[in-house]
């Protein structure tokens, strides 16, 4: 075992972590710099344009929305301070397969190469810088993932990404997850912080470019089915929608007493969405990675009747459509960031908010007999209030993907979304329902708050994790 390992907690030991918040002055210098070319170096002027400029546009703004690569860059720049390594790999992973990274520019004079990052400069003498290493890789996937889970195990304190261009071709290297990095820690006792970047998500791309096989992710992940069972992950499985989420999970990565590997359904077309951004104050100390995100738009959970659970990109579509809908009030949009380990508390933390919802859905845009849906059904079921059901909405099973058709892909994206607030009427008719029958009790001198406290002790008690959860407060 490499000399590095000894630092670390062995398997199975108590798993502790730091925290992965930094100072906003410290982030903003970071951002600045990752931007910054040498003397005498002649950027292109595109990338002068639509990267370097509106990069420090929005950093000097303080307040505005920053994207998914400042978000990386500002993870980078941190951990190099702090002295950790960095070794990002992939096909053109360098510029970005979607032109969004330009963690290396070239002169467009002499071709030189030049790292930002690795030109930032100690705080002090004292302190050691680590260093990024961009490596363009070729086609051959199965090779390249090899020889990176065997970094990973060499030295656990250098961060070791591999992303894909797109995350279907990691199909490719499925006998290295199979026989490595899923399974390595089970058989030889050899943890690995492998990061794996697979971007995902249905946006007219075709079957080969539009997933990352999250469901057969999810099927090697040893997750117990029983929440009473506490285990350790064999693999971490994330589908952030923020910049700042993918900032804390790379941090995290590295700044805890243990290595496990971690698969990241990685953005396409949230890259440059503008409602997907973050700002300093979301990395900023006393911040960190949140597996379970609740509906921000939400004035009254009382009102709510119907809760989604969903995870990724598809939040947006969502999002949107209930923001434009007059009964939208009563809906709330739950997202589930890490579906490995599965976040029961926090997701029942969430969901206990919501007492008079009598609907929950799960959504997604994969197909049925894909996505997480077969995973995350059980485990959000057996979180649920008594009598409570959890319906599915999105595509029918398929034996690709998806479809090859763009038009067809649309209209099942179409078809989906609508069908998510279909039927909404209905139960906003029973919440009104609901509220003259309290009314009634309230005429009899029953105090509200004895209602509700009744009601939702009806509902929520019946499950066992429901106790767990609440001594956990105390």
């Amino acid at each position: 075992r490499p000399p590095g390992w000894s630092r670390l907690a062995a398997p199975n030991s108590y798993p502790t972590e730091d925290t992965t918040g930094v100072e906003t002055a410290t982030l903003y210098n970071i951002g600045v710099r990752s931007v910054t070319p040498a003397e005498s170096f002649k950027v292109h002027p595109r990338i002068d344009r639509f990267h370097i400029q509106p990069r420090l546009k929005k950093l000097q703004e303080r307040a505005a929305g920053l994207d998914w690569a400042t978000a990386e860059a500002l993870a980078f720049g941190s951990l190099l301070a702090e002295g950790y390594n960095v070794r990002l790999s992939g096909q053109d992973v360098g510029r970005g397969t979607f032109s969004q990274r330009h963690a290396m520019m070239v002169c467009q004079e002499s071709e030189r190469v030049y790292v930002p990052l690795n030109h930032m400069g100690a705080a002090n003498s004292r302190q050691r810088m680590g260093k990024l290493e961009v490596v363009n890789s070729n086609l051959c996937e199965e090779a390249v993932v090899g020889f990176e889970y065997g970094v990973s195990v060499e030295d656990p304190f250098t961060l070791a990404i591999w992303e894909a261009q797109f995350g279907d071709f990691y199909n490719n290297s499925q006998t290295i997850f199979d026989g490595y990095i899923a399974s390595g820690e089970a058989k030889w006792g050899q943890q690995n912080g492998l990061v794996l970047l697979l971007p995902h998500g249905f946006d007219g791309g075709g079957p080969d470019h539009s997933s990352c096989r999250l469901e057969r992710h999810l099927l090697l992940s040893n997750d117990p089915m029983d929440g009473h069972v506490c285990a350790m992950p064999n693999i971490y499985v994330a589908y952030p929608t923020t910049p700042a989420q993918f900032f804390h999970l790379l941090r995290r990565q590295v700044k805890r007493n243990f290595r496990k590997p971690l698969i990241v359904a990685a953005p396409k077309i949230l890259l440059r969405l503008a409602s997907a951004t973050s700002t300093l104050n979301e990395m900023s100390p006393g911040t960190c990675f949140r597996p379970v995100l609740d509906d921000p738009t939400t004035r009254d959970p009382r009102a709510v009747k119907r809760v989604m659970i969903v995870s990724g990109k598809l939040y947006y579509d969502l999002a949107k459509l209930k923001s434009e809908n007059p009964l939208g009030e009563h809906v709330a949009i739950v997202r589930v960031e890490e579906l490995t380990p599965f976040p029961r508390r926090e997701l029942f933390h969430v969901l206990s908010r919501y007492a008079n919802a009598t609907d929950f859905v799960w959504v997604q845009e994969e197909p049925r007999n894909a996505g997480a849906y077969a995973f995350a059904a059980p485990r959000i079921k057996s979180l649920l209030p008594k009598h409570a059901e959890l319906r599915y909405v999105g595509r029918s099973e398929y034996a690709a993907t998806c479809s090859g058709i763009e038009t067809q892909q649309a209209a099942e994206h179409m078809q989906l979304t609508t069908e998510a607030f279909d039927g909404l009427r209905g139960l906003v008719a029973d919440l009104v329902i609901d509220s003259i029958a309290i009314q009634r009790e309230q005429q009899k001198q029953l105090k509200p708050a004895s209602v509700i406290a009744a009601s939702v002790s009806h509902r929520w008690s019946n499950r066992a994790v429901y106790a767990a959860a609440q001594s956990s407060d105390h």
